[in-house]
């Protein structure tokens, strides 16, 4: 039991880098490893506003985004990864963008249609 407890007193909590021979080793990045923000009430709130727009007034509406991703789907990806302030500003940035005026960075074509290309972030 001492020695036990002994181990518990020095145990350090979470994950410490490798040491020795398997220093140089490093783990694949996961999915759930990648960085992500924090969840606020605000951006809890504002997931419920984009997602609502997208199923509710979206499909009532039509599509009309120039971009894909849509611009609620960037906000919605912007918010998740960045956090509910700098995902909301890099939203409305796209909203104001949003427009048939010509596009001089990255395109894709999708099923025959020239569509603006500006996701969130790169891998």
């Amino acid at each position: 039991m001492a020695f036990n407890l002994f181990f518990f007193i020095f145990a350090v909590i979470g994950y410490t880098k490798p040491w020795g021979k398997d220093a140089d080793l490093r783990l694949p990045k996961t999915q759930s490893q990648e960085k992500s923000a924090t969840r606020t009430p605000f951006s809890d709130l504002a997931e419920q506003i984009i997602l609502f727009h997208q199923k509710v007034l979206s499909p009532v509406d039509g599509p009309r985004s120039h971009f894909r991703p849509s611009s609620s789907q960037y906000m919605l990806l912007a918010i998740r990864r960045y956090g509910f302030l700098k995902g909301y500003i890099m939203g409305c940035d796209r909203l104001l963008r949003e427009n048939s005026d010509p596009w001089v960075y990255r395109t894709r074509v999708i099923n025959g249609i020239e569509w603006k290309w500006d996701p969130p972030y790169t891998k």
